[in-house]
């Protein structure tokens, strides 16, 4: 009996001993806290494991490697590694992968103008790859920082060319310049092909066409109804005669040289957006191809030359050159009968 009592004397003390094992390690982990979650986890295991042992139970196993308490199956393995399926290996020397350019395309476009990288330069901060031209612009600028991830560029000494990606590119699409031209090409069909043959367009034109000549007629009426004049005339104090009810003319008044008129989008144009203030007033020698660079500047495109320029003449649109000005326009080519000059614009890139 006394070696029985012994016993159990001896087992709850080492009861007791595990238990405030247990305690302390539970809060040592919790003063500790602050060493991240791997030290918690395994102070949390150190203390389960003390109180399985307090029982007499077998403690558990974690995988020590694991930031959760997983079981450890197999040594150096997680219950991920352990279940998900392997990669198949392929032993195929000769063996190729294919893969879409649609998929490639993107990391061979230079995100400040959108085109193919030419001249291609890599900022040394961040790996990420511009073209020579572009990159040089923004830091002249004075944006010192990447386009992509914003990190600081210090100068141009941050800047290294990468002949080998431009070879790469060569190698996959060739000539830069005539696939840009055939792209430049296909997306003209398209539009023409969405645009072109459009009924709405087509219905909006014969009624833009219907509006002219009606304003015409309504015009032309409107001056076989007006009252002639009365032939009195009268000297004004300058010497100078006027006739009618108008007063006297003013001497040495000269005719302005601006003109205020409107530039719209043309009803078929979805390349670029429309402008913020159609209104424009300039000088009347103002040519069509300084016209152009201003919305090339205004709408972000390049190159200008490819924006056309109309007006409405007997209900048609005509195509204005690049040397008429403004003056030109309205004085001979554009019906302006009341209200300001209108002018259309789209995009038509040369062939």
């Amino acid at each position: 009996m006394a070696t029985t009592a012994n016993t159990a004397s001896s087992g709850a003390a080492s009861s007791a001993t595990a238990a405030a094992a247990a305690t302390a390690a539970a809060s040592s982990s919790s003063k500790n806290g602050n060493n991240g979650t791997a030290s918690s986890t395994t102070a949390t295991a150190t203390a389960s494991a003390a109180a399985a042992a307090a029982v007499g139970q077998k403690p558990p196993i974690f995988n020590p490697i694991s930031r959760w308490e997983e079981p450890l199956e197999l040594p150096s393995l997680t219950l991920f590694d352990v279940h998900r399926r392997p990669r198949q290996v392929n032993n195929d020397p000769n063996a190729r992968v294919r893969i879409p350019l649609k998929v490639l395309g993107p990391e061979f476009h230079c995100p400040v103008c959108l085109g193919y990288m030419k001249k291609t330069s890599i900022v040394m901060e961040c790996l990420h790859r511009f073209c020579g031209e572009c990159i040089q612009k923004c830091l002249r600028l004075g944006k010192k920082e990447c386009p992509s991830c914003r990190i600081h560029i210090p100068s141009r000494r941050s800047l290294r060319p990468d002949p080998n990606f431009d070879d790469l590119i060569n190698n996959i699409y060739g000539d830069i310049d005539a696939l840009e031209d055939y792209e430049e090409k296909e997306i003209e069909n398209l539009n023409k092909a969405k645009n072109m043959n459009n009924a709405y367009a087509e219905s909006r034109k014969r009624g833009i066409m219907q509006q002219a000549i009606h304003r015409k007629k309504k015009t032309q009426g409107g001056k076989e109804k007006a009252a002639p004049t009365s032939g009195v005339k009268r000297k004004s104090p300058g010497g100078a005669t006027a006739s009618g009810p108008s007063g006297p003319t003013i001497v040495g008044l000269e005719e302005s040289t601006l003109i205020e008129y409107v530039v719209r989008r043309h009803p078929q144009e979805t390349l670029v957006d429309r402008l913020d203030r159609e209104y424009l007033r300039t000088s009347r020698d103002l040519p069509m191809h300084i016209l152009k660079k201003f919305l090339g500047q205004k709408l972000s495109y390049q190159p200008y030359s490819h924006f056309q320029i109309l007006t409405f003449a007997g209900g048609k649109g005509v195509i204005l050159d690049d040397d008429i000005t403004i003056g030109d326009v309205q004085r001979d080519i554009a019906d302006v009968t009341e209200g300001a000059l209108v002018l259309h614009f789209r995009i038509f890139p040369a062939n």
